[in-house]
């Protein structure tokens, strides 16, 4: 096994020994574990962090020009539920008559948000490209000039 394969195999250990803990913690609840923890996302490797934004990039997207749904008003009562969400929705359709220049600018907010933000992770996703590309050739360039040195170290001998 080479170096590669040994550390493939290592993280499959690991992995494997933190789905036995998850379990573990299952069984000590006795049920599902149903609440999501948010990972620190300075703990993130760059590829990580990298997926995660463009989800998360793409959830705000989707979010960016909604507005409340009036239909997805009901009521829990049996009797009288269709008069008690009529009169809901009557209220909220009087309300939104009102809140829809508030809206109509949170959303024009919103959507200028998300392209910023699309735009700024473009932009910092270059720049890391073009550092690393400067550094990998000042390495090739470092290795290149501690050769030179070192022939002309040995001619001086």
């Amino acid at each position: 096994m080479n170096e590669l394969e040994k550390e493939i195999q290592a993280l499959k250990d690991e992995l494997d020994r933190k789905r036995e803990e998850i379990d573990d913690l299952k069984k000590l609840a006795g049920r599902e574990i149903d609440r999501t923890f948010e990972a620190p996302l300075e703990e993130f490797s760059d590829r990580e962090l990298d997926v995660y934004l463009k989800d998360e990039l793409s959830a705000i997207n989707d979010l960016a020009a909604s507005r409340p749904d009036i239909r997805a008003v009901a009521s829990a009562r049996k009797t009288l539920g269709r008069p008690i969400a009529l009169l809901k929705r009557k209220l909220l359709e009087t309300t939104f008559i009102q809140l829809d220049v508030f809206l109509d600018k949170q959303i024009k907010f919103n959507k200028q948000a998300v392209t910023l933000l699309r735009v700024l992770h473009r932009r910092l996703t270059e720049r890391v490209k073009a550092l690393e590309d400067r550094i990998a050739g000042l390495e090739e360039e470092t290795v290149l000039l501690r050769d030179r040195i070192n022939e002309i170290a040995a001619r001086q001998k």
